[in-house]
């Protein structure tokens, strides 16, 4: 990421936590994870992110179930907005500097790992299941677009399949 200027960055990993951020920089082992599937109940060591120290597969979960992955209750975006040092608003509450330490702890790169990993709350459905499946089509729709900042993803799996199914791309 470049220092200077103006770059565009996914809206995915944009900003800072919503207000979970009280405990940041002080670790919390008796704090554990929100639970999804098989990686839920991890620690979380609060000087890496509200939720850091998870697997990448712990943040690929958390985003595949959430419709929206922008949501304030789901971890991998509060987790994103830290690393970025933004607020729910997408406010700076970071400097560079500190925003560069941030991108370098495992917490923010498994992270980003994870979130272009997952798929979305429909993920491994086709275009057959999208079309006789039409309100999980526009959720799984919706995520995509979310995921992408608000324009449909250019990128395989069941965003491709939500794009090119029914009336083409929504």
């Amino acid at each position: 990421m470049k220092s200077s200027g103006r770059t565009r960055i996914p809206s995915l990993v944009l900003a800072c936590a919503i207000g979970l951020l009280a405990g940041c920089g002080h670790d919390a082992p008796s704090v554990t994870a929100p639970a999804v599937d098989k990686v839920a109940g991890t620690q979380i060591n609060t000087s890496e992110g509200p939720f850091g120290g998870q697997t990448v597969a712990w943040y690929e979960a958390q985003m595949d179930s959430h419709a929206n992955p922008q949501s304030a209750d789901n971890p991998a975006w509060a987790e994103a907005l830290w690393c970025n040092g933004k607020d729910a608003k997408l406010n700076a509450t970071a400097t560079a500097d500190e925003v560069r330490k941030r991108m370098g702890t495992i917490s923010c790169q498994n992270l980003f790992q994870g979130v272009s990993q997952a798929q979305g709350p429909y993920a491994g459905h086709d275009h057959a299941w999208f079309k006789a499946h039409p309100k999980e089509r526009g959720i799984q729709s919706g995520w995509c677009q979310a995921a992408k900042g608000g324009s449909p993803m250019a990128w395989g799996g069941a965003c491709f399949a939500t794009e090119t199914t029914g009336a083409g791309v929504y």
